[in-house]
């Protein structure tokens, strides 16, 4: 390794001897003209908008064999990847954290568990209200699990992806 040192250490300097020859030492750097507001406008309504929220729950719904009574909370994500026209796809990721369910009358422990991801268009036109029912598993204490949707989502988007109050309902 010591010996290829030199041979390196020449052909670092052959390598900016020729970038100073092939770039002139007069040339202008280059410069872009400053873009219009509406061209910025038009970039900024682009942008992928991301908001996340963590909301309580506290409900009842009917389950497959009884009345399920829930409390916890709902972890929410929303990802809008607009158009530049206006409109585009929301992403709704929800996830259950700290969750804990109990049958009505029976007083059984459930553990409803789980994370769903939704995609839904939002208009370009006007303010969009996305209502979103994530699947989650609720696992009995015997028996086999069941998909169930006990929470509704509600998302307001603006035609630019703007997303306003995030509430979650249960029922």
């Amino acid at each position: 390794m010591p010996r290829n040192a030199p041979r390196l250490a020449g052909n670092v300097c052959l390598l900016t001897a020729a970038l100073a020859l092939a770039v002139p030492a007069t040339a202008a750097p280059a410069t872009a003209a400053a873009p219009t507001p509406a061209v910025r406008a038009t970039a900024a309504a682009a942008l992928p908008q991301v908001r996340s929220v963590s909301l309580p729950i506290d409900g009842s719904f009917a389950g497959p064999t009884e009345t399920v009574h829930v409390q916890g909370t709902l972890d929410v994500t929303v990802v809008t990847l607009p158009t530049a026209a206006g409109g585009g796809t929301a992403q709704v990721i929800s996830s259950l954290d700290d969750t804990t369910a109990v049958g009505v009358p029976s007083g059984k422990t459930y553990y409803l568990v789980g994370a769903h991801r939704d995609d839904a268009p939002f208009s370009a036109a006007a303010t969009t209200t996305l209502h979103v029912r994530p699947v989650f598993l609720l696992v009995p204490p015997t028996g086999a699990p069941s998909r169930v949707q006990p929470v509704t989502v509600t998302i307001p988007v603006t035609s630019t992806g703007v997303t306003g109050p995030i509430t979650a309902t249960v029922g």
